[in-house]
């Protein structure tokens, strides 16, 4: 990015995993590491293009994801919040913001095997007020705006994209 674009003015992080269905008391030690990875690497992805960004003076984000759910996933993103407060404060003296997307239930390939079945999918629906299930491009408006001049003065925030789903973030 920095030969070809000449810097860094934005970090969008978006990594998800679920090796595991069930009780957190029956994951496995490598169960684990594989799910925490999720929260070191953008940690380190941050580290590694902080010094770029900070050189072209921008504010920016970093995005995140949350999608409540399975014991594991859940775990991972919730660090991940973790991770968005403390980046936060260790960042805005360098003119650089971090936010996090929060997003629902959107129809990616990683949420394809939990929509498979059409009466469990319309059975998801009916907890959405908005009684779809959400697309990429809902998210999309969102990343720009917390990456845009529009939101110079947001950091540390949560932005939930949910149909409206009952949230706790």
């Amino acid at each position: 990015a920095v030969k070809l674009h000449g810097g860094i003015d934005i970090l969008v992080s978006n990594a998800a995993v679920n090796p595991f269905f069930g009780s957190l008391m029956d994951m496995t030690e490598e169960v684990w590491d594989k799910t925490l990875d999720t929260v070191k690497a953008p940690a380190l992805m941050t580290k590694a293009v902080v010094p770029e960004m900070e050189k072209r003076g921008y504010r920016d984000s970093l995005p995140s994801v949350h999608f409540p759910g399975l014991s594991p996933y859940s775990v991972s993103k919730t660090a991940l919040l973790g991770l968005t407060k403390t980046l936060a404060i260790e960042l805005a003296p360098r003119n650089i913001r971090v936010n996090c997307l929060a997003p629902g239930l959107i129809k990616t390939s990683f949420s394809r095997t939990l929509c498979k079945d059409k009466e469990k999918e319309e059975r998801m629906k009916e907890i959405l007020q908005i009684r779809r299930l959400g697309e990429p491009e809902d998210c999309a408006g969102i990343v720009s705006f917390l990456c845009s001049e529009d939101a110079s003065y947001i950091t540390g925030e949560t932005m939930v994209v949910g149909g409206g789903t009952p949230s706790r973030l």
